[in-house]
């Protein structure tokens, strides 16, 4: 407002020195009025919006676990019934409050949605299993999983908010993690590299969904993209190398992925200006290399001396990460 101000004064002073013509200047007044107009940021949520959030939540919290204390007296309708009311009357009010002129109430309705997606993979597991559909444990969570991320998707498609991209991308990595379960129990042994690819193609797609945001200015809802795309890539290596395998180079050869997939980030956090990657890849990079160091070098000479080289390292990765920060935070 004040910069604003400041504008049309200036204006003012240009028409008096003859810099500027009165059409010109009532051309850059409309222009700067409008641009104001639209700019005008969301308002903020208050202390006691904050509060009503909470309350609800314990409120929703104390009726939940009411019904948990009857759950086996309620009968396999009352059940159903329990889980599937609270979930209709949440996307009901959400869809009811998510054009309201208010942004109170819009936020509401996001938050409404957020857990009435959330819950309809409970709604989804309750019924499949009272009704008998599906009584595979691993398969009825698969598929209450996948159900819940359409309903998420949908949601985040008609509001496109912080709110329900979170929603979806919880549903989907939930989904992704309800899968490898599935695999593991329907196709055993675990395999090391199939998870792999599942994982890296999981992340890959969050990833994509991210640059499809950004190129649309959607720079808010691609950040939540990134950041679970990272998690899901830097963790689909990091996490069976931690595992123990009868062939021992599948051990070493996970430990090399994730080493270099940690490094890919860090690089890739300069061309794509991104703190998530940078920090990412540095904190599963320090995760990584701790490991290996007690994993390999446990009670030997080679414990100091590598804890020493790590530690030089990290110093030499901590003021190139910091550079690089700065080089992201730089405007272009």
């Amino acid at each position: 407002m004040v910069k604003q101000e400041f504008l049309l004064s200036k204006i003012e002073e240009w028409v008096g020195e003859g810099l500027i013509s009165p059409e010109q200047a009532d051309a850059l007044k409309r222009r700067e009025t409008e641009s104001a107009t639209v700019s005008v940021p969301a308002r903020r949520v208050k202390t006691d919006e904050i509060f009503v959030y909470l309350g609800s939540l314990v409120i929703f919290l104390a009726l939940a676990f009411l019904v948990g204390l009857n759950w086996r007296t309620l009968g396999s309708a009352g059940r159903i019934l329990s889980v599937l009311l609270p979930t209709v009357v949440m996307l009901a009010l959400g869809w009811r409050l998510r054009g309201s002129e208010r942004a109170r109430l819009r936020r509401g309705a996001q938050a409404l949605w957020l857990g009435g997606c959330l819950l309809s993979g409970l709604v989804s597991s309750v019924t499949f299993y009272e009704v008998e559909l599906i009584t595979e444990v691993p398969l009825l969570i698969l598929v209450s999983c996948l159900l819940a991320t359409g309903v998420a998707g949908v949601a985040f498609v008609l509001v496109p908010s912080i709110a329900q991209s979170v929603a979806f991308h919880l549903c989907g990595s939930a989904a992704f993690f309800a899968f490898l379960i599935w695999l593991e129990e329907t196709f055993p042994p675990l395999n090391p590299w199939r998870n792999l690819m599942i994982g890296l193609l999981t992340g890959g797609l969050f990833l994509a969904l991210s640059e499809w945001l950004r190129a649309r200015e959607r720079k808010r809802l691609a950040a939540v993209s990134r950041i679970f795309g990272t998690l899901i890539v830097l963790g689909s290596p990091f996490f069976p190398a931690l595992e123990e395998y009868a062939v021992t180079w599948h051990k070493t050869a996970m430990e090399v992925i994730a080493f270099l997939t940690s490094i890919a980030f860090i690089a890739a956090s300069v061309k794509r200006q991104s703190q998530t990657f940078l920090y990412g890849g540095a904190a599963f990079l320090l995760f990584l290399v701790t490991y290996v160091n007690f994993e390999h070098f446990a009670d030997t000479i080679g414990m100091p001396i590598t804890l020493l080289i790590i530690g030089a390292a990290l110093i030499g990765l901590g003021l190139g990460t910091g550079r690089l920060s700065k080089h992201i935070q730089a405007p272009r």
